[in-house]
């Protein structure tokens, strides 16, 4: 069975690293959701996005995913929904 996003990157971390971070509607962990999905697709993101997932530890300095970067990518986008199994 798959790790769930919250086991690889918890709560408390997420708060930690985004801080003051203002991303409109958005919520943290989506910021972290759609950083990683874009830098795995080769597109550009935002400054302060691309800081905080690296600082997570889930991207390189060259903007290559990391294990744990491309874990917590599977664990996203690979499980369904809780309510939908």
């Amino acid at each position: 069975m798959s790790e769930k996003p919250e086991e690889i990157i918890t709560d408390d971390e997420i708060e930690s690293v985004h801080a003051n971070a203002n991303f409109g509607g958005m919520d943290k962990r989506t910021v972290v959701n759609q950083g990683v999905l874009k830098c795995a697709s080769g597109y550009y993101q935002g400054g302060t996005s691309n800081a905080i997932i690296l600082e997570h530890g889930l991207i390189t300095n060259d903007y290559e995913l990391t294990p744990k970067g491309r874990a917590y990518l599977w664990a996203v986008f690979s499980n369904p929904p809780a309510d939908s199994v």
